[in-house]
């Protein structure tokens, strides 16, 4: 039907011009000049509406980054109604790799997920975590969280009447979205950008790719991480918009099977912070690719050198010894040093973060970024991969809404989207780099905190239901 109106335009246009020169035989040239002008001007108005119709019309758009973000931009694309024909997602990896990377704790992002029909695979796939537990290395308890019992008063964060908080493996997830993608979504592999073209005059952004190949798009989504090359080639031109060093260190331990605290294989339900003198560990357990357990130690230091970030998670035997004589040195119990004893795996990487002000999108409104790509932030609040799952769940839903007629264009669609993430995720950000400089108090390093400061601020932060307000802050949608 509406191909047929638009023919029916067409037609009229092209008729106008004859029918007002047989007019002209009969009322003089008057009336001529008026209907040519007039039917000059129609046209003019007819090929500006089909251009704008065409620049808001989203057959195929194409997402930079095959992690987390990207694969959650990929599903929400098509599973909330955007009118996207097509989406492609593009990765400079040979194939999706088990073993890449350490656990991470899931909250408002699986809450997400299950908006988009994912809860019951998360929840299959997910450890479900009950609590948080804070001491000191000499096991003085300063703070404890039950993380589930936040989660069952915020409706929010509830699925099938179960609290949607958990640890997970980032291949284990990142394997389920994969499994998951709906028709129309496709993953390309061996695909490495080396520059963005963002041409207003067609509406098409073309992407170009290391092999020679390329690429157009009506959308392009950078989820490429900290190092986006989408953001580096049609966003950024500004010098401060660059990573920034956090001065704090993390190396991370991965063991397989369960056997903290206790030896006995079972599943504690809690994640566990210990606080030593410079230091801060993390220990818990997670569910791998196909259900394979794994405990992940994860130790937190400063370190004023910028050694650079790791982005690949390349692994390397020394770590292993030096975040075991770290753990010692620290006086951490012997529940914690035997599981950095007993892994297998291990990397290290130094912590950056965005200045979340900067743009996210590029002047044409043709190229937008989701996740670390714009907004990375250091891990301390556990919510990096769930603030770019809310990302995507944001962006496609103000696209949706240009086919229900709430916003009018993308350019409007990726404002709108821009402006409402901005607000929590920088917040979240400032609230991450604090704790961070906090957990890691003591030590030798200069300009860190004591750590009877540390301890006393998260003693007091608990008692006076603080940090409760910062968790379910952070773990709510806010989409």
């Amino acid at each position: 039907m509406a191909g047929s109106m638009v023919s029916l335009i067409v037609i009229i246009a092209v008729i106008i011009p004859t029918s007002s020169a047989h007019l002209s035989l009969n009322g003089g040239l008057k009336p001529l000049g008026r209907l040519r002008r007039t039917s000059v001007s129609f046209q003019r108005r007819f090929l500006r509406a089909w251009a704008e119709r065409k620049r808001n019309c989203l057959d195929r758009v194409g997402i930079i980054g095959c992690g987390p973000a990207g694969l959650s931009m990929a599903h929400a694309l098509k599973k909330l109604d955007t009118g996207v024909g097509r989406v492609d997602v593009f990765d400079k990896g040979e194939a999706l790799k088990s073993g890449l990377g350490g656990g991470i704790q899931l909250n408002g992002g699986a809450a997400v997920l299950a908006r988009m029909g994912l809860g019951d695979k998360i929840q299959e796939y997910g450890l479900p975590v009950k609590g948080i537990r804070t001491r000191t290395v000499s096991e003085k308890e300063l703070l404890y969280l039950n993380v589930s019992a936040l989660a069952r008063n915020e409706p929010s964060l509830m699925h099938n009447g179960e609290p949607m908080v958990f640890t997970i493996m980032r291949d284990s997830l990142q394997q389920l979205l994969a499994d998951e993608l709906p028709n129309g979504c496709q993953i390309h592999f061996n695909k490495r950008v080396v520059d963005v073209l963002d041409d207003e005059a067609n509406g098409k952004v073309t992407c170009i790719f290391a092999d020679g190949s390329s690429e157009k798009f009506d959308l392009l989504i950078g989820a490429d991480g900290i190092r986006s090359q989408v953001k580096q080639k049609s966003i950024s031109a500004n010098e401060d918009d660059t990573p920034k060093y956090s001065n704090i260190r993390i190396q991370f331990g991965i063991a397989p099977g369960w056997e903290r605290p206790d030896g006995k294989g079972k599943y504690t339900q809690e994640l566990h912070q210990w606080f030593g003198e410079g230091t801060y560990a993390l220990t818990g357990q997670y569910l791998g690719v196909e259900n394979q357990k794994f405990e992940m130690v994860a130790l937190v230091f400063a370190d004023d050198e910028d050694e650079g970030e790791n982005p690949d998670w390349i692994q390397g035997d020394e770590v292993k010894e030096n975040c075991i004589q770290r753990l010692e040195a620290a006086g951490n119990p012997d529940e914690v040093i035997s599981l950095a004893k007993r892994a297998n795996r291990y990397f290290e990487v130094g912590v950056y973060y965005y200045p979340s002000l900067m743009p996210w999108t590029s002047e044409t409104k043709q190229v937008v970024l989701i996740g670390d790509a714009a907004h990375a932030m250091p891990p301390f609040l556990g919510q990096g991969a769930n603030q770019a799952i809310q990302d995507a769940f944001c962006l496609a839903s103000k696209l949706s809404d240009i086919k229900s007629g709430r916003i009018s264009s993308i350019s409007d669609a990726v404002d709108a989207y821009e402006f409402q993430r901005k607000i929590p995720t920088t917040a979240i950000q400032l609230e991450s780099r604090i704790l961070g400089v906090l957990e890691t108090a003591g030590g030798s390093t200069s300009g860190t905190l004591p750590s009877f400061v540390r301890d006393a601020f998260f003693g007091l932060t608990g008692k006076l239901g603080i940090a409760e307000k910062v968790f379910i802050t952070g773990a709510t949608p806010q989409v």
